[in-house]
């Protein structure tokens, strides 16, 4: 389900009665859960968002997230956790256990089959619990009672048993690792004790029929009827996957690695995870020693330390002429100093590596720089058309969206021809056009469809959206004459723009005139008042450091007059 990349189509906090809304249908489908821990999972006090995606696979579905950290998923099919919402809370589903190792495969998009299901004792009826087909359900490992996946079972609980030990167990919806755990900067995943003391169990031990004759149906089902009940397109998916964890369960505990081949490890384990989430495909070319100190070094695990003359390479050259080798990587050397060419990202050792500490160990730069982006909103006369692409009412778009909807929308409906559109009653009725107009140019058409729609703006600062209904109204800067014939200058508007009044008025001290922040007649916001006429340091302000764009900026007229 996640291991694509999604699209975001709107992003917006939660309500107070959207909010209500969701502890209902959380505690309705998880009835376990006390209000006081709903409100633990999704606290009150914290910013909770609702996320509507588009997975790679078109299907629509909606994130709710606590402190920009994914939370529970929703699907058409209904509500899940997801693997941090298990962390604390570990028996909210019936958990599956399975061997570690079976981690990557889940992480690569693998269901979970039933050879790598682990069994507290012999396998009986109920060893697989009493569920239905669908019923949503986590899994974890052997050695670890947290979850790395959820999603729902492939088969009832008697048909998982009477499969004889073949077959898909749990279709994984998702799993730690995929691009759910990429949003915001997720915990680690917590150590919370093994789920249940395992037992040897002989492969050679007869289970099936002794159960079999518990249930008194020994007689009446023969091997021909389980074979029956096996998929035969899964037989070699089911082979492989049983192979596998053979090849895990039979695997001889290897001898302690010593500290040379620890460093290797740890040296080629930082190579892959940089190689996979910190380089850019614009950052190359790049000199090796820039690659090993700003990106090696900084995906390195905080409990661990490299150090290249430690390991069997003893220098980064050699290493990087090992990894050359493999095809993950392309250098070259001009006097003396090696470059950093390409990487091979889709190289079977980038492609399989699971990363299981925090994603980003350095803290992320937040920009304070805001971000305006003006948008639209559905509303009921564009909703049957925007609905064919998956568009609630209320959602926010931007005008390239709304436009590419529209495109598809007219190819669909066979309305152009050239730049002409001829209108269908659908589209008549929403752009309201005379009666008998049967045609209409293109960009008419599109401007009157957005004109249908709520123009709002978004503004983003330090990660925190904001978003108005209306047009954004600009920066004012004015010039006033106070007593004694003094000017001032007053600028107004910056909270719109998220910038803080205390830290510009500070700002604009900085010329060497004082600065205030005052409530002026007529404005709805305070305004910042400077000393003598500053309106081109208050415009070199907004736009140099602030990064306002200048048509968000007005009374740059009222700046004196430059002498000739």
């Amino acid at each position: 389900m996640f291991i694509k990349a999604f699209k975001v189509k709107s992003n917006s906090p939660l309500k107070g009665s959207e909010r209500k809304k969701l502890y209902s249908e959380i505690s309705a489908t998880f009835p376990s859960l006390s209000d006081e821990q709903i409100q633990n999972i999704l606290p009150k006090k914290e910013a909770v968002s609702s996320i509507k995606i588009m997975t790679h696979s078109g299907e629509i579905g909606k994130l709710f997230c606590a402190s920009d950290v994914p939370m529970f998923f929703q699907l058409d099919s209904g509500i899940y956790p997801t693997v941090y919402t298990l962390w604390q809370y570990p028996d909210l589903l019936h958990s599956f256990t399975t061997h570690h190792a079976v981690i990557q495969k889940l992480a690569s998009g693998a269901d979970l089959m039933l050879p790598g299901v682990v069994l507290e004792g012999p396998a009986s009826l109920h060893a697989y619990g009493k569920l239905e087909k669908g019923t949503p359900v986590s899994v974890n490992t052997s050695d670890n009672k947290a979850a790395v996946a959820v999603g729902i079972t492939a088969h009832s609980s008697y048909d998982l048993y009477m499969a004889g030990g073949r077959g898909r167990c749990v279709e994984i919806l998702h799993a730690l690792g995929d691009t759910l755990c990429q949003l915001g900067k997720p915990p680690m995943r917590p150590n919370l004790g093994v789920p249940f003391a395992q037992e040897e169990v002989d492969d050679d031990d007869e289970i099936m029929p002794e159960k079999l004759q518990e249930l008194d149906i020994a007689d009446e089902i023969k091997t021909e009827t389980i074979k029956e009940r096996l998929t035969e397109e899964n037989t070699d998916e089911n082979r492989e996957h049983e192979e596998s964890v053979k090849s895990v369960e039979n695997e001889v505990p290897s001898e302690k690695l010593d500290p040379i081949q620890q460093m290797d490890k740890l040296l080629e384990y930082c190579f892959l995870k940089a190689c996979k989430i910190s380089i850019k495909k614009g950052d190359l070319p790049m000199l090796s020693s820039n690659f090993f100190k700003n990106h090696l070094l900084a995906v390195c695990p905080p409990d661990q330390t490299i150090d290249v003359k430690k390991s069997s390479y003893k220098k980064l050259s050699v290493f990087l002429a090992s990894m050359k080798s493999k095809g993950i990587i392309n250098t070259s050397t001009m006097k003396g100093v090696e470059t950093l060419l390409s990487v091979k990202t889709d190289h079977p050792l980038i492609r399989e590596l699971v990363i299981m500490e925090e994603r980003a160990p350095v803290e992320p730069v937040v920009s304070n720089v805001p971000v305006v982006a003006e948008c639209y909103r559905v509303t009921a006369d564009v909703f049957p058309v925007l609905s064919k692409f998956g568009c609630d009412k209320g959602d926010i778009l931007t005008r390239a969206e709304v436009r590419k909807c529209f495109t598809e929308y007219v190819k669909k409906e066979n309305l152009q021809d050239g730049k002409i559109l001829t209108l269908n009653p659908q589209l008549a009725g929403i752009l309201r056009t005379k009666e008998h107009q049967e045609t209409l140019g293109w960009e008419d058409a599109l401007n009157k469809f957005i004109g249908r729609m709520t123009h709002t703006h978004q503004v983003t600062v330090a990660g925190t959206r904001l978003v108005r209904s209306g047009k954004l109204e600009p920066i004012d800067i004015t010039v006033a004459t106070r007593s004694g014939n003094k000017k001032v200058t007053l600028v107004n508007n910056l909270e719109t723009f998220g910038i803080k009044l205390q830290e510009f008025s500070k700002e604009c001290q900085g010329i060497g005139a004082s600065a205030t922040i005052t409530d002026v007649p007529g404005k709805k916001m305070p305004s910042v008042l400077v000393q003598g006429n500053q309106v081109l340091y208050v415009y070199k302000l907004l736009t140099e450091k602030y990064q306002i764009n200048k048509k968000y900026i007005r009374g740059l007229e009222y700046a004196p007059k430059q002498r000739k």
